[in-house]
């Protein structure tokens, strides 16, 4: 049934806390280590009506407390907003908007999140940049004013609010790249980089280490035991197998959505249109929302209006995304990011449609990272609720599911290209790929449902050594080069120290120790797997996709196993294609 999105004035209830609120609670409710303190007790059942909003007068100081917990029950989504201000200045409130997905109306929803302090372009207050080059975040003593509720479900529906905690827990100011360690692979997630994947190393490999180096011939080369390679000049036995450059690169989320204005979605399309860098397209601003022009993508450099692009890690102008929540168990990462909009950021040259700060989308990003039989599993989940209107009538766009950038030297592209899959049928092997943008390698039927990107060690037996990744049910593995660069010499990677993520937004990751360290230079290797579809909005999406660093052989026997197991299909996200 199509969502209701009509623009209506929205009824407004007030509960306030002199009247049903109950009175702050002041005793501790531990969990999982974190000590709460109540801040609002439990509220009697509410029926709220489409577009309805109910709001609780709240008013209670939380002191520099920055994590909250809402228990709820609804049987509806929700739309919320916390509203605060500081205690020093009382003048201006600060409104954090959040969602509920709906439940059974019954089942207790937990929801958790930081405060936007901890970051240079937060809602909250702007975090302060340190000596190093980071940012620190600005903790400040605040009151609650109020909470909201808005239902933006089609029907009416109830809600209970259980009870609202506080507690002293924070995204830390330095150690934001957090790790785990199990089974010889160390992996890493940067709540610096909105919680994406952007640390792993095999630790050792039948008990030899995995080395970069530069070789006798002058070329940057990542392999097990690469250090004992004749004349070869030793960098790190410790090494980042997943490009970081900047903020668009790791292994990550991203989303697009062909609103705000299609005609406008190629440059292209622009110049045919007469609407170039700055003139605007006839549909600009359709299903509310407006484009940034973006010079990202475009072969010519000139750039056109951006569509609607949520990414994990931040936008172009290299603004940061915001974290909801993360827990780390022995054995896993998991990350809740709000993506900012990739191409709403303005970089200093004021494009046409972009923010200073950037634009903070609504949405949220799920991971769940897990080392579990010598592999790492990753788990996505994504949910946009910014209420786009006319969602049926946009042409669909291509996603990448994941976007996903491994160090340059292991620069041969594998995949199973055939129509006999699990059969043991001869591999593609592509060394040579150029730009992703200008010509891309396809791979329009990976039957087996993985790639890899190598090295050129023993090709014919054991197919090279490096990092690959399983994830079935895509339609397309587009790949290739940053750039045109093909290249693996030393004299064409030495741009390490200039990288973002090796400057500014390095916090804790390992420094850039030399000017080739493959991690943190502009080349890379890539590939999306792609899916074309609509964007739902108000409905999650979900995938999975499991990496391995061996050599080939070893890992597609391993992603056989995966495929026999039936244990990660990728069905959920077919719902988004209908």
């Amino acid at each position: 049934m199509k969502r209701k999105l009509a623009c209506a004035l929205a009824a407004l209830v007030t509960v306030s806390a002199f009247g049903v609120l109950t009175a702050c609670g002041t005793g501790d409710d531990s969990k999982g280590g974190v000590a709460y303190t109540k801040v609002m007790s439990s509220q009697t059942k509410k029926a709220i009506g489409v577009d309805e909003t109910v709001t609780y007068d709240v008013d209670k100081d939380l002191g520099g407390k920055e994590y909250l917990r809402l228990r709820l029950t609804t049987d509806v989504d929700l739309l919320g907003s916390f509203v605060y201000e500081s205690v020093e200045n009382r003048d201006t409130l600060i409104t954090e908007e959040f969602f509920i997905e709906k439940s059974n109306g019954t089942d207790v929803v937990e929801f958790k999140q930081f405060l936007d302090s901890f970051r240079y372009n937060g809602v909250g207050q702007v975090a302060e940049r340190n000596a190093t080059g980071g940012f620190d975040s600005h903790i400040f003593e605040k009151t609650l004013k109020k909470i909201t509720f808005t239902n933006k479900s089609e029907v009416a529906g109830n809600f209970q609010v259980e009870n609202l905690s506080v507690a002293d827990r924070v995204v830390p100011d330095f150690e934001r790249e957090v790790y785990i360690e199990k089974d010889n692979l160390k992996v890493g997630a940067d709540l610096g980089v909105g919680g994406t994947l952007t640390y792993l190393e095999r630790t050792s490999y039948q008990r030899e280490t995995v080395d970069e180096v530069i070789t006798a011939d002058g070329h940057v080369y990542i392999g097990v035991d690469a250090k004992s390679k004749e004349g070869a000049k030793h960098k790190s036995s410790h090494v980042n197998l997943i490009n970081i450059y900047d903020q668009g690169r790791q292994f990550q989320q991203s989303y697009y959505a062909n609103v705000g204005g299609t005609s406008a979605d190629t440059h292209d399309k622009m110049v045919a249109l007469g609407c170039y860098n700055g003139q605007m397209p006839p549909d600009y601003g359709a299903n509310g929302y407006e484009r940034g022009w973006c010079k990202t993508g475009d072969p010519e450099g000139d750039g056109y209006y951006w569509p609607y692009n949520p990414v994990q890690g931040g936008d172009v102008a290299r603004n940061s995304s915001q974290i909801i929540d993360y827990e780390i168990t022995d054995n896993q990462i998991y990350v809740k990011t709000r993506a900012m909009d990739w191409g709403k950021g303005d970089d200093g040259s004021h494009l046409p449609g972009t923010v200073v700060g950037g634009v903070t989308t609504k949405s949220y990003m799920e991971n769940w990272y897990t080392i579990t039989n010598g592999m790492l599993r990753v788990k996505n989940r994504f949910i946009d609720w910014n209420g786009f209107t006319d969602m049926e009538n946009v042409p669909e766009h291509s996603n990448e599911l994941p976007a996903a950038y491994v160090s340059h030297p292991l620069h041969n592209y594998v995949c199973y290209e055939g129509t006999m899959p699990w059969t043991n049928g001869e591999l593609t092997y592509d060394g040579e790929c150029t730009s992703w943008v200008r010509d891309a390698h396809r791979s329009y039927n990976p039957a087996e449902g993985w790639f890899a990107w190598v090295n050129d060690d023993d090709l014919e037996d054991l197919g090279g050594f490096g990092v690959g990744v399983y994830i079935p049910n895509t339609k397309v593995y587009v790949s290739g080069r940053c750039n045109t660069s093909t290249l693996a010499n030393a004299l064409g990677n030495k741009d390490a120290y200039s990288a973002p993520c090796a400057t500014t937004y390095r916090f804790n990751k390992p420094a850039a120790t030399y000017p080739q360290m493959s991690c943190y230079v502009g080349n890379t290797s890539y590939t999306a797997p792609v899916v074309s579809w609509k964007m739902r909005t108000y409905e999650a999406m979900e995938y999975e996709y499991a990496i391995a660093v061996d050599y080939v052989r070893i890992m597609r026997e391993q992603f056989h196993e995966l495929y026999e197991s039936q244990t990660l299909l990728n069905k959920s996200w077919e719902k988004w294609l209908a």
